[in-house]
């Protein structure tokens, strides 16, 4: 008797123990799922969260893998003047020539995450204006890489992040304006040199964009839904601490 009842204390404890384990694991899966994702009224429709799909690197921190450049001057990965450069595990873009940093894949479906922050060099012909590049998506595969190729923006500039930008005879739709510009809803920029996050979510046809964690704009209807990333590099100096895309369906 005696010995069953220190077995059936043995099995108590194992499955006591079980149970918090799960509720353990449980609660870090949850802590990997950015909470814009968690609390978005559509998350049913995000059927890869509930697979355990989980973030890709697009920026691997050590070097270009992946990736191409393009540059107004030299056309594709001839970046003769080493604009597009890794220091310190951080993407820097020294800023003078037009062009961009674009995946090599194409992407649907999903989150993206970049964390940026501006650097203090200008360039001519924008020596007086606000510090600007952007995050193009839906860059199709077969599009002409030129300046700026068939796409959808999520503006990265100073004091407008967050607006959208129709690129190359792309279309959409929104509430917050009509024609080829989208007005973000607030500004959430941190102040220069701090770090900023850009979310954005797509999903079929919509996108939405985030500025540290704030929705600011979306968009329906999109004429592209399918493509390329790419990071601009626009008459300002800039450095990308990460580039991540979690896919959604």
């Amino acid at each position: 008797m005696k010995q069953t009842r220190s077995i059936s204390s043995l099995l108590l404890i194992f499955i006591l123990f079980s149970c918090t384990q799960k509720k353990q694991e449980t609660a870090v899966v949850q802590q990997d799922i950015p909470v814009i994702l968690q609390e978005h009224p559509d998350k049913a429709l995000f059927t890869k969260l509930t697979d355990g799909a989980g973030f890709i690197s697009l920026f691997n921190g050590t070097d270009l893998s992946g990736w191409y450049t393009f540059t107004e001057k030299g056309g594709v990965n001839n970046d003769v003047e080493k604009e597009f450069q890794v220091e310190d595990g951080v993407l820097h873009f020294n800023g003078e020539p037009m062009g961009y940093l674009s995946t090599n894949d194409s992407y649907k479906d999903y989150y993206l995450r970049v964390v940026f922050r501006w650097g203090e060099k200008k360039y001519p012909p924008r020596l007086d204006d606000p510090r600007d590049s952007g995050i193009l998506y839906h860059f199709p595969e077969d599009a002409e890489n030129k300046i700026w190729p068939l796409s959808i923006e999520c503006q990265v500039q100073e004091n407008d992040c967050g607006d959208y930008f129709l690129v190359g005879g792309a279309t959409a739709d929104s509430p917050n304006g009509t024609g080829g510009r989208f007005i973000r809803t607030a500004n959430y920029e941190n102040p220069n040199p701090e770090w900023n996050t850009i979310e954005v979510i797509c999903l079929d046809d919509k996108s939405e964009h985030y500025v540290n964690g704030h929705l600011v704009n979306q968009a329906y209807n999109l004429s592209v839904c399918e493509g390329k990333i790419l990071l601009q590099l626009e008459g300002a100096e800039i450095f990308y601490k990460s580039v991540e895309l979690l896919p959604l369906k």
